[in-house]
């Protein structure tokens, strides 16, 4: 795999996201609005699920930034589908980089995204909402970097599969609806119903939720984060497996209806 033409690639895609500012704005603050009129409801939660002296900034800070997060997925499949809509996509696959080099490319700046929006949203939140981190703060980084890289690999996975970027954002969105429910997001994993709880380990939601819950309620280190990072990166495996087996650059695939 050739540095220079991924980061051609790379330079390009950031061109783009330059010139249309809106979505990173909304990945950014979107999040941030609503937490502060979801701290008391959380608060309550986490005081019911045995953390009394809770404000529930523990709760709704990286639930809101996971939730949030999953713009992600929409974004980075976007990031493909426009180049057919624009009927560019030919003269991409045309060039000097290969399939792989185009992914990754494209793909990287989603990653460095992901990773900036939970960065921002911690930094203005943490002072904001008096979010109190009992464990160590560095611990947080790898958990963080492991939830991005799934979240971009699920976007590459469900551009190989879908054909519209209608059936791409329908995915992506409701993705993050579902993920976002069961998996311990939009309330604490310990007051999800029985059947939820069966099935948020399926998730990615899940996994980060219990990383972020050990270091910030519980004061864990990095041994509370290595099995949820463990779990994210196999399913950051079968998603990119997935996509080496379906990804073709020569499919036919509708940008815009």
């Amino acid at each position: 795999m050739s540095r220079r033409r991924v980061g051609a690639v790379m330079r390009h895609e950031l061109i783009l996201i330059a010139r249309d500012p809106l979505p990173v704005m909304i990945l950014l603050v979107f999040p941030l609005f609503l937490m502060a009129f979801l701290k008391p409801t959380f608060r309550l939660a986490l005081v019911t699920s045995g953390y009394p002296h809770a404000n529930g900034a523990e709760q709704v800070v990286p639930g809101e930034a996971v939730a949030n997060g999953f713009y992600i997925v929409g974004m980075t499949s976007f990031a493909f589908f426009a180049e057919y809509g624009w009927a560019t996509w030919d003269r991409l696959r045309s060039s000097q980089a290969t399939p792989v080099e185009i992914i990754a490319g494209k793909a990287l700046p989603r990653l460095a995204l992901s990773v900036l929006q939970f960065l921002v949203v911690f930094l203005v939140a943490t002072p904001w909402l008096d979010l109190r981190i009992r464990g160590p703060l560095i611990a947080l980084f790898p958990l963080v970097v492991a939830f991005s890289t799934c979240l971009v690999l699920l976007g590459v996975m469900i551009t190989a599969l879908c054909r519209t970027l209608q059936q791409a954002s329908a995915l992506a969105f409701g993705g993050l609806v579902l993920f976002g429910a069961v998996g311990g997001a939009l309330v604490p994993l310990s007051v999800l119903p029985p059947w939820a709880k069966a099935i948020g380990p399926v998730t990615p939601t899940y996994w980060v939720m219990r990383g972020f819950g050990r270091v910030i309620l519980d004061g864990q280190g990095f041994g509370g984060v290595l099995l949820p990072i463990g779990a994210l990166s196999a399913m950051s495996a079968c998603f990119l497996a997935v996509s080496v087996a379906r990804f073709r650059v020569t499919d036919q695939k509708v940008g815009y209806a």
